[in-house]
Order: structure tokens, then sequence, then C-alpha cells
């Protein structure tokens, strides 16, 4: 009797564990509050790229997402799935800003958000990423892209 006991178990076990693989380690807890040196070192990013003389920062931004829902309106698959998109993005940016006057103001962001996204996709499984943007591509096509060419 005991045998049995222990192999549907260890069934169990095994079922919940490889059901959901990409869930194991996802501990975004941690995130609720972010430190005050991320933050710190975030705005003064931000403040210095405001400062810059090339920067068209506060006119793009406000063309690229004048009418941005709110994340915290989507479903939670949905909300990550954003999350990690706009992570990833900035990840990229930030990399690419190694050779730029605000190159010393880049490493600790840099460092957090690279850190963040690595934590994100131990929440979501490339496969669920893979089918949102698949699934989102004619939305984008024409809903996203054609609206803003022709507001243009």
């Amino acid at each position: 009797m005991e045998i049995p006991i222990r192999l549907a178990a260890m069934m169990v076990l095994l079922v919940t564990v490889t059901a959901h693989p990409h869930r194991r380690h996802c501990h975004m807890s941690r995130y609720r509050s972010v430190s005050p040196s991320d933050i710190r070192a975030v705005r003064r990013l931000h403040n210095e790229h405001e400062k810059s003389p090339f920067s068209d920062g506060i006119k793009c931004q406000k063309k690229l997402f004048r009418q941005k829902p709110s994340v915290c309106d989507l479903k939670a698959s949905d909300r990550l799935i954003l999350t990690l998109e706009r992570v990833t993005m900035a990840v990229d940016v930030l990399t690419n800003m190694t050779e730029s006057p605000l190159s010393e103001f880049v490493t600790q962001p840099l460092e957090f958000f690279h850190s963040l996204e690595d934590d994100l996709k131990h929440c979501v499984s490339s496969q669920c990423v893979q089918d949102a943007v698949l699934l989102s591509l004619t939305q984008l096509l024409i809903e996203d892209v054609m609206c803003w060419a022709n507001k243009e």
C-alpha cells in the first residue's frame, strides 16, 4: 500500500513541476518595492537625457505614447508579456548607449532592467510570448502602424 501512495505522490509532483516549467522560479515579489538607489539612478538618467542638447525626448514621447492604455487594465498574462517586451526594449536601448555621452548614467539602470528581464523570462514561456506576438501582428499592422501613419 505504501508504494502506490508514494508512486501517486511522485506523479502528482512530477505533473505539477513539469506542467508549467517556466513558472518554477518566478519570484517577482522582490519588485513590489524597488530600491531607492535604483529609482534615483533611473531618474538621474532621465534628467540628464532631458538636459541633453540633442534630445527631442519630450516631443517624441508625447507623440509615441499619447494614448497609452494602462498596463494595470490588462489581464495578468497580457500584462506580463507587455512588461517583458517593454523591459527587453529598455535593455536593448540602454545597452546601445554605452558609447553615449550619458553612458556614465546608464550602468545601474541597465543592471536593474537586465536583472528584471531575466526574472520575467522565468515567469513566461518563450512559446507563450511567440503566440502572443504572432496573434497580434494583424492588429499591429492594421491598427497601430496604419493609424500612426495616417495621422502623421
